[in-house]
């Protein structure tokens, strides 16, 4: 017996990082809200820098994995760095198995992330 759980995405700016943290099945259901709703707060950053938060993400499917390959893509194409974080028993044993753990740069929190990209984000863009 499986319950649903509706996704709930919570978005937010810590410095030059965008932070989509995400709540509930990334699924069928939720993959398309996603991905526009992440899309359009990676405008507020250039390049785009973005943590997704998955702690929270009690199901992912195939139309999830999609929609966070589509968000790795558009992200590196604009110069950006993409950093998942939290993936939980059921979400890393997926990740495993499909080989996407190798794919995307995994931390194990979402506050690890965020320093990282904003460490990234206020170095000097030349150094010498």
């Amino acid at each position: 017996m499986t319950s649903e759980q509706a996704l709930s995405i919570s978005l937010g700016l810590q410095g030059p990082c965008v932070i989509a943290r995400l709540t509930g099945d990334f699924d069928f259901g939720s993959a398309a809200e996603v991905r526009d709703r992440v899309t359009k707060a990676l405008d507020l950053t250039q390049p785009p820098l973005l943590v997704i938060d998955m702690q929270a993400v009690s199901v992912c499917d195939s139309s999830g994995l999609s929609v966070l390959v589509y968000l790795h893509k558009a992200v590196t194409a604009s110069g950006g760095k993409l950093l998942l974080s939290g993936l939980n028993g059921r979400c890393k044993h997926l990740f495993a198995i499909t080989a996407l753990d190798k794919f995307f740069d995994i931390r194990s929190t979402a506050e690890l992330a965020i320093a990282e990209l904003n460490e990234a984000g206020s170095s000097p863009p030349f150094s010498g």
